[in-house]
């Protein structure tokens, strides 16, 4: 957590675009939301070294060894959304880290978050990426849509 601007803030590179020299950090207000959640997780566990969350568990591993330990982790993760979906009783619906992050995506933009803050908050290079998550709008932006027809 870093402080700027007299407020705190989470601030990182996703681990795939860390050497893009191109690539901006991330910097992601903690709100009072945000706070209220994040000490409920660290309350249950601390993370290790200038980790935010708990979700590395080993320490004084290589690139190598850490990539292939968030995998690991994100299969887990992946696999404890999917036991969820069954327990709420949807068994079609398929929860992943990746659907959570395109429905952040949908709700930012019929929220009228602009396309390049979007792409920022998803740590894409280029607007094209972001485009592939915002391709698809919920039915009554279509019917809107067709009424100015």
């Amino acid at each position: 957590i870093k402080h700027l601007e007299g407020g705190k803030y989470i601030v990182y590179k996703r681990i795939k675009l860390i050497n893009n020299k191109n690539t901006k950090p991330i910097q992601i207000l903690i709100t009072e939301t945000l706070e209220a959640i994040l000490s409920a997780i660290l309350k249950y566990k601390q993370p290790i070294d200038n980790y935010i969350l708990p979700i590395v568990t080993t320490q004084d591993l290589n690139s190598a060894q850490l990539y292939r330990h968030i995998v690991g982790k994100l299969k887990k993760y992946n696999a404890r959304l999917d036991s969820l979906a069954l327990e709420l009783g949807m068994p079609d619906v398929k929860l992943t880290s990746y659907v959570s992050r395109h429905s952040m995506a949908m709700q930012l933009q019929n929220k009228k978050a602009s396309r390049e803050v979007i792409s920022q908050l998803l740590g894409h290079a280029n607007l094209d990426t972001t485009a592939t998550y915002l391709d698809s709008f919920e039915t009554n932006v279509i019917d809107e849509a067709a009424k100015l027809l």
